[in-house]
């Protein structure tokens, strides 16, 4: 296990418990503790995904990362202040949030089944319709859910979190770090921020930014993420390699499970960053994160670096080639045309 186990037990009990109690001059509270273990957690997952052996490795990190976001975000939301549903939504959350971060693997297994052989080709084309739409609609449900949260509030501070630079970034998590609450909520941006990358923040902010101000304008929020995925195109083109391929089919029955395989390693993201959104509806309504000037720029920093990043990573599993610097698997269409183009 890359953490302590100290990091998952302190979890645990904070989650559990009704109500943190700040700790006496002598002795260092709960969330204090957690705290300092959160942020070595952080740092422990950042340089094993930075430096992971393979694809898989990195991946199951990756999950692991947005587990511990999500974790930051849960006890905030249990040791804020807020009612019991509230706390009830954090705690409901706690399986998904401890499986990501002991089991990351389990949650990228495919939730797509093969269907009853009827022919190699045909088996594949549904695989790739399959995961493609899959990939789609679970992204455009999470993208509406973050869009909703987000356009509840001031749209200037929304704005202003979209323009910050890294070094502003920065500023910002060092300024949230004052106070236990607040250093929660930048403990979970500090994980968030690592996994888009630094030099990948303006991408992800004005990605973010543009599908704030479409979806503003009243877009459907399905019609602009099929505008971005473009995942009927791909499909088509998918289709026309397949019909035109004239090698053994076997190569086709092969490449269905790997196609099927790209469905797990999405919906494991996607789950943790659905749940990072529930989360952050919470915490925001906390009065740490209600003050001016840092919690509410904190909160829309939050909503800017997860729409960025739920968008670049379903892309990214849709079409691996479109966005170099955010190329973290072989998607849909990158392994359809590295199979099938040279054959």
């Amino acid at each position: 296990m890359i953490f302590s186990p100290t990091y998952l037990s302190s979890l645990q009990t904070l989650l559990a418990s009704p109500a943190v109690a700040r700790g006496g001059a002598s002795q260092p509270s709960p969330l204090a503790t957690f705290l300092a273990e959160s942020q070595q957690a952080g740092a422990q997952l950042t340089r094993a995904w930075q430096a992971a052996a393979d694809t898989s490795a990195r991946q199951q990190v990756e999950v692991q990362l947005l587990a511990g976001a999500a974790a930051d975000l849960a006890v905030l939301v249990r040791s804020g202040g807020q009612d019991e549903p509230a706390m009830r939504g954090a705690e409901a959350l706690w399986p998904l949030i401890q499986t990501g971060l002991t089991q990351p693997e389990t949650l990228q297994q495919p939730s797509i089944r093969p269907r009853h052989y009827r022919g190699a080709d045909k088996d594949l084309l549904a695989a790739v319709y399959g995961v493609l739409m899959s990939i789609r609609e679970d992204a455009t449900e999470t993208i509406s859910d973050a869009i909703t949260g987000a356009l509840t509030m001031n749209f200037a501070i929304l704005r202003e979190a979209a323009r910050l630079a890294g070094t502003d970034m920065k500023t910002l998590l060092k300024d949230l770090g004052a106070e236990e609450l607040t250093a929660l909520a930048g403990q979970a941006l500090h994980k968030l921020l690592a996994l888009v990358g630094e030099a990948n923040l303006a991408h992800i902010q004005q990605a973010a930014q543009e599908a704030l101000e479409k979806l503003q304008e009243k877009t459907a929020v399905a019609t602009y993420m099929e505008r971005f995925l473009a995942t009927r195109t791909i499909y088509q083109e998918s289709r026309a390699l397949v019909q035109a391929y004239e090698g053994p089919d076997r190569d086709l029955a092969r490449l269905t499970p790997q196609i099927l395989a790209i469905e797990g390693s999405f919906s494991g993201r996607n789950k943790l960053a659905a749940a990072w959104i529930r989360l952050l509806a919470l915490a925001k309504l906390i009065p740490a994160l209600k003050t001016p000037p840092w919690g509410p720029l904190a909160t829309a920093s939050g909503y800017i670096l997860i729409i960025g990043y739920e968008l670049y990573t379903a892309h990214d599993h849709v079409d691996s080639d479109r966005y170099p610097f955010f190329d973290r698997v072989t998607g849909v269409h990158s392994l359809m045309t590295e199979a099938l183009s040279r054959k």
